[in-house]
């Protein structure tokens, strides 16, 4: 017995193998989703129709040949232009508790699925190709009048996204937009048909070199 064991270890560790498994994140809004995990970053585009998705696959570990799992725990951040993961209830009602990090355990040879649908917000774009940086971006509402940052600096040539509170028939309001410039001039944007956002809708600002 003293002589087989050895070899017995040996055929045991040889029978390990390395395995992998697959994240596969799905884009069911009309705007671009973007996720890090293993310290990579991904985008998937949104759809006007139907859905896109991205595959990424990930190392789950050693797996051998009478134990071993295969399976490993990876911390995600996620976040989309008009989305975010949602806490849900035991019915699966959405809590209204809204949150970008989370950690999932992929196993291997097996694909865990993120559906990122419905949206969850509204949201603004700014395309910065003024020729200026912008160093104020800020709005208020029709039925609110405080003036809220959204940042303090987009750089020329850059851009800068942000999820909103969307309108709906109940909450009706819309927004305005102002932009200040480097050299202190200041533009607004917005009208009762431009930027009554519903839920999944964004308005656009690119601003363009005069």
């Amino acid at each position: 017995m003293k002589r087989i064991l050895p070899l017995l270890l040996l055929v045991v560790f040889l029978a390990a193998c390395s395995t992998e498994g697959d994240l596969k994140v799905v884009n069911g809004t009309a705007h671009n989703i973007y996720f890090n995990i293993d310290g990579d970053e991904y985008m998937v585009t949104g759809a006007t129709e139907g859905e896109n998705s991205k595959t990424v696959s990930l190392d789950t570990g050693d797996k051998f040949l009478f134990f071993g799992s295969g399976e490993e725990k990876y911390d995600l951040h996620l976040e989309g232009e008009t989305f975010m993961m949602q806490s849900a209830s035991v019915q699966g009602v959405g809590t209204g508790e809204y949150f970008t990090d989370t950690s999932i355990e992929v196993e291997a040879n097996e694909t865990y699925k993120i559906y990122c649908d419905p949206a969850t917000h509204a949201g603004l774009k700014v395309i910065n190709n003024s020729g200026k940086d912008i160093i104020g971006l800020f709005y208020y509402t029709s039925n609110d009048t405080t003036l809220r940052t959204l940042t303090e600096s987009i750089e020329n040539g850059a851009e800068f996204w942000s999820r909103l509170a969307f309108a709906t028939p109940e909450n009706d309001f819309y927004y305005t937009f102002k932009v200040r410039y480097d050299d202190y001039t200041e533009e607004f944007f917005g009208s009762p048909d431009e930027t009554t956002l519903g839920l999944d809708e964004q308005y656009v600002i690119e601003i363009f070199e005069e």
